[in-house]
């Protein structure tokens, strides 16, 4: 009798922590590609390394230019709806910046949608720009829609 409320408790605890361990997992996926449109816009993918802790690649244009981005990005699940996902964070990016070679650092802020049914993320981001190197200048109304496919490797 002793043996087999062991065994209950132990499959019960096992049962648990495996739905425990499915619950925290904070994307519901590891790669997304596509594309921005607004003040800058252009090709982004993202991808996850870690549990909510991803990194976009951007290649945005915009009137001061072509822009290449490396940006960490920290995703949040705020409400009970996992499709829905906050993230903010930021890095470098290079460029052109008044038709000179630039370098800049940018934030990033947004809030993006997992689709359930299709393999598509949409997201509403904001991304300041400062540029620090060659010409001094920040762009404040980085405001964009971007539409990705997500997939795994």
């Amino acid at each position: 009798m002793q043996l087999s409320r062991n065994i209950s408790l132990t499959g019960t605890c096992l049962c648990l922590l495996l739905l425990l361990t499915t619950a925290l997992r904070g994307q519901e996926y590891d790669h997304s590609a596509g594309i921005r449109a607004g003040f800058s816009s252009g090709l982004v993918y993202k991808g996850f390394f870690k549990k909510n802790q991803a990194v976009a690649l951007e290649a945005l244009y915009n009137r001061n230019g072509l822009n290449f981005s490396i940006l960490y990005q920290h995703q949040v699940i705020p409400f009970r709806n996992k499709r829905f996902q906050i993230y903010f964070g930021g890095g470098p990016f290079s460029g052109q910046w008044a038709e000179q070679f630039s370098l800049g650092i940018a934030a990033t802020s947004g809030i993006e949608y997992i689709m359930r049914d299709l393999p598509l993320v949409f997201s509403f981001d904001w991304k300041p720009l400062f540029n620090v190197i060659k010409v001094t200048g920040f762009e404040i109304i980085d405001f964009g829609l971007s539409l990705r496919y997500r997939f795994e490797l």
